[in-house]
């Protein structure tokens, strides 16, 4: 019984919609629209990782 209540919780996902309507995310809402698919749900983390890797590309 203890070692189940010691386990992680999975991470929390959320769907496009929702990251861009969070206020922390405004500044990024069209990068979001682009970048996210309306299909699937993402962590956090895995957006916050996203916009970095986009912002730090080379302007072509």
């Amino acid at each position: 019984m203890l070692a189940r209540q010691a386990e992680t919780p999975k991470e929390i996902r959320y769907g496009k919609s929702a990251f861009i309507r969070a206020p922390e995310y405004a500044k990024d809402r069209l990068l979001l629209e682009v970048l996210l698919d309306n299909t699937k749900t993402y962590s956090k983390e895995e957006v916050d990782s996203l916009l970095s890797e986009w912002k730090a590309k080379e302007v072509q």
